[in-house]
């Protein structure tokens, strides 16, 4: 039997092989499925690709035939786009070799026949130019000459020439209606030949009352009417074949490669799809069989292992929780191995010795302590009141008694707050005992000093509990009066200053004080409240003392 620590490390080693096969596994079966993957999205953009072609191939077609039909320019250029647009998105798919190569030879056969089918659409193009220059130009000179002569003719007067006349205007007539059927819906074709020899015979019913000249020059411009005209016909002809015929074959041969090549490639990637289906069903199945096997095999060595020590593991807890409950009695245990577990019953022998010494120095540790809580607590106690006492000179007047600058800083902060809140009211008096200084260097400081400490006691008994008072400074107080409005504040004032008014104090004798009160406002700071009762007790000091004003 191997020691505890191989032991371990062979399941370490176990799990760690295992754990490392079931990531080489996946990483391999991403990779695979990624290439894949990748071949799939390549097929689904090509297909893509042809779809967007045979589309564009219709807006070409649809373009072309527009033209063909109403010669519009715009068309022209329509196609021309569409054939660049089409042809280097074919060329670059073919150059990457985005499908296989049997979808690559199906684009160059697209590539080929959509370069046809705009060659022959520009020879079109040509060949409609040429016959309507054709038409516009010496076609149309020589009908608008015989027309002329015709109504240099009308002269003419007997039945005879009259009736050839009006026969060899609806001749001409004739031939421009069938010129005209060029670029309708049916072509010349569809439109009756006109009879050129007809005209003929009509000229020579006419020649008796025409010149000489005159017929001999319509015969001549009939005659290269006629040519003109097979001429154009001709033209004509070859310009339906190339639209009716090649142009739509050609169209129609796109059209057929495109759809069987979009057929393929919907096979294709259904093909893929499959394989990859199928490769991660296999991959799952590996997976779960390594896994199975794997922890089949890491069960077996762990439990093999939990088995060759669990006895010695309680054998060592029951002696630990012997320790634990203060037991001295010797240890005896047996290891097998002198590995770990025999470390352990050896370290629990001077755990044993140490836990006797332990315990009787923790006796004389408990009685210390208790001598030494017992002194803590009276330290505490002693530091809390002088604390309290500490807080009660921090924010008092010393002389007074009553708060002292600190101290109502800390009041108005809190009360200005609360009525930015609340929206309560509040209002400020400030007071300055007149001629105090006279007070003092008549009477002396300690008179003076009596003088404010009788004034503190006589206003507080004017004052409610909820009035705080405070020494601003010197001879300066301030009563701050919470829920107070401010005319309230006023009386409040006013029975202060007759009060003070009627006191006697001693050895100074009459004292007067002046007020100044001050509401709070919204939007005031403290600084504002302060600086306008101070304002108001300064009104009140120019008006003579002895005074209360309202800020």
């Amino acid at each position: 039997m191997f020691p505890l620590r191989q032991r371990i490390t062979l399941t370490v080693y176990l799990t760690v092989l295992l754990a490392l096969m079931v990531v080489i596994g996946a990483w391999m079966t991403t990779q695979l499925t990624r290439a894949r993957v990748a071949s799939l999205n390549d097929l689904i953009d090509a297909s893509a690709e042809v779809r967007r072609y045979r589309t564009r191939v219709d807006q070409m077609q649809f373009a072309s035939f527009r033209f063909i039909a109403s010669n519009h320019e715009s068309a022209v250029d329509r196609v021309s786009v569409s054939y660049g647009d089409t042809r280097a998105s074919l060329q670059r798919c073919i150059e990457t070799r985005c499908a296989g190569e049997p979808a690559n030879a199906r684009m160059r056969g697209l590539l080929e026949h959509l370069d046809g089918f705009h060659k022959t659409f520009l020879e079109a193009v040509q060949q409609r130019q040429a016959i309507e220059a054709t038409l516009s130009g010496r076609f149309a000179e020589l009908l608008a000459g015989l027309h002329a002569r015709l109504a240099a003719s009308d002269r003419l007067g007997d039945s005879n020439g009259g009736d050839a006349l009006n026969s060899f205007r609806s001749h001409l007539q004739d031939i421009e209606s069938s010129a005209e059927a060029f670029w309708s819906a049916g072509g010349p074709s569809s439109a009756s030949s006109p009879d050129f020899e007809q005209a003929n015979r009509v000229l020579e019913r006419i020649a008796d009352a025409a010149p000489q000249s005159w017929r001999a020059s319509a015969e001549s411009d009939l005659e290269e009417l006629r040519q003109l005209y097979r001429q154009l016909l001709q033209r004509s002809r070859g310009h339906q074949f190339l639209v009716n015929v090649v142009m739509a074959g050609e169209a129609h041969e796109m059209q057929m490669l495109a759809e069987l090549l979009e057929e393929e490639l919907s096979a294709e990637i259904a093909a893929a799809r499959d394989v990859i289906d199928r490769q991660l069903r296999a991959f799952a199945l590996g997976l779960i069989a390594l896994l199975v096997l794997g922890s089949v095999l890491v069960f077996l060595v762990g439990r093999a292992m939990a088995n060759s020590v669990s006895g010695q593991i309680r054998r060592l807890s029951r002696i630990f929780s012997e320790l634990a409950a203060g037991s001295e009695a010797p240890i005896r245990f047996d290891s097998v191995h002198r590995d770990e577990i025999g470390e352990l019953a050896r370290a629990a022998e001077r755990f044993r010795e140490e836990n006797i010494e332990n315990h009787q120095l923790l006796d004389r540790y408990r009685a210390l302590n208790e001598e030494l809580e017992s002194k803590v607590v009276q330290r505490t106690r002693a530091l809390a009141s002088s604390n309290e006492r500490l807080e009660h000179l921090a924010n008092t007047d010393r002389l007074t008694g009553v708060c002292n600058r600190r101290a109502l800083d800390g009041a108005l902060d809190a009360e200005v707050e609360r009525c930015r809140r609340y929206e309560h009211s509040l209002a400020l008096l400030f007071l300055d005992l007149d001629h105090f200084k006279q007070v003092n260097d008549v009477h002396g400081h300690a008179v003076g000093d009596k003088v404010l400490q009788q004034f503190v006691v006589e206003l507080r008994s004017l004052l409610r509990d909820s009035d705080v008072l405070g020494r601003w400074g010197g001879e300066e107080f301030i009563v701050m009066c919470p829920e107070t409005a401010s005319q309230d504040a006023v009386h409040l004032a006013e029975r202060i200053r007759s009060h003070v008014a009627d006191l006697d104090f001693p050895i100074a004798g009459r004292v007067t004080v002046s007020i100044g009160v001050a509401d709070f406002r919204p939007g005031d700071s403290i600084e504002d409240l302060v600086d306008r009762a101070d304002q108001a007790l300064y009104r009140a000091k120019l008006q003579g003392r002895n005074r209360l004003v309202a800020a």
